[in-house]
């Protein structure tokens, strides 16, 4: 196995997690961060991408690999096994790598520096009234409820200058309920570059918008990013109805995936039910992974060495 660099946007049309689109290492980039992009070749043939965020820290370079590799269609598992084996070891300096799946974790036999996350993820491709009848019982019945309650619901691309009220609410929020998430300046910088690869989903109800769901763009995947309600959404059930428009609306376009992101029932209880009576999938991924050398085990150092790569985003 070896790496290439690849500069171009040319990535596989595949459902990969939004820490390995290109979209995202453009957006750390901006940020001022550095981001190395390789072709995953065994022999002279190409069996997947990886996206990497490069962090010095003191005299040393990690290499955080958030949710990666991605494999083309196809890859038998001989060939993916034998390419993680190589992979710490062909990457800049020292590597931290979570794998997107649980048996590719145990593949490593490294050490785990935090703990195996579960993320929800609905299926898009499944008819929507399949979707309908994966939810929890509860949930349908709080979606019925916003669909009769005249709410009035709009969508489209966002704008960080114009929308900059709507997202201070959601930075409120994050205060006063103590729950972690990607800096704001992130998805300035993602909307900044191309704003029709965001989509903003508004529920009015008096005039007022009363509860907003956010979504970054990176077909044939959208992850859902930031939302908000207010005393009044919460009362009519505004999340559950706009989830389920944009739910609707992405299928409608051909996306085969909504990424809902982690589920942390102890410190997210409410929001994790919320997920999960939506009818996602609720899938463990791998752990973070230490597997060269074993110098910075302790977990602080790898909180502290990537702040933005790790941080659970919980909102």
């Amino acid at each position: 196995m070896r790496l290439e660099d690849f500069a171009g946007d040319d990535w596989p049309a595949l459902p990969c997690p939004v820490h390995q689109h290109p979209r995202y290492g453009e957006t750390v980039r901006r940020m001022g961060g550095t981001v190395g992009r390789y072709r995953i070749l065994a022999g002279e043939n190409e069996i997947g991408r990886v996206q990497v965020l490069v962090r010095r820290w003191g005299p040393f370079r990690l290499a955080w690999v958030g949710r990666g590799p991605v494999w083309l269609a196809g890859v038998p598992e001989a060939e993916r096994r034998a390419a993680l084996a190589g992979l710490a070891g062909a990457l800049p300096g020292v590597a931290l790598v979570q794998p997107d799946r649980e048996d590719e974790a145990a593949w490593f036999g490294a050490p785990a520096l935090m703990t195996a996350p579960s993320v929800a993820e609905l299926d898009l491709a499944a008819p929507g009234a399949d979707r309908m009848a994966r939810q929890h019982g509860k949930w349908r019945n709080r979606l019925r409820k916003a669909q009769a309650a005249g709410l009035i619901l709009g969508h489209r691309p966002l704008d960080p200058a114009a929308d900059a009220g709507l997202l201070a609410r959601e930075a409120e929020q994050r205060r006063a309920r103590r729950y972690a998430a990607l800096p704001p300046a992130f998805l300035h910088h993602w909307a900044g570059h191309d704003r029709a690869a965001t989509r903003l989903f508004t529920a009015q109800a008096g005039g007022e918008v009363v509860a907003y769901m956010a979504f970054l763009m990176h077909p044939p995947v959208a992850t859902y990013h930031v939302g908000w309600s207010g005393a009044e959404g919460r009362r009519l059930s505004a999340h559950h109805l706009l989830l389920w428009q944009a739910s609707e609306w992405l299928a409608a376009r051909g996306f085969a995936r909504l990424d809902l992101g982690t589920v942390d029932t102890e410190t997210s209880p409410g929001l994790a039910r919320f997920k999960i009576g939506s009818g996602a999938r609720i899938r463990a991924i791998g752990p973070t992974l230490l597997p060269l050398p074993r110098i910075l085990h302790h977990p602080l150092v790898v909180l502290r060495a990537f702040p933005l790569a790790i941080r659970r985003n919980r909102g």
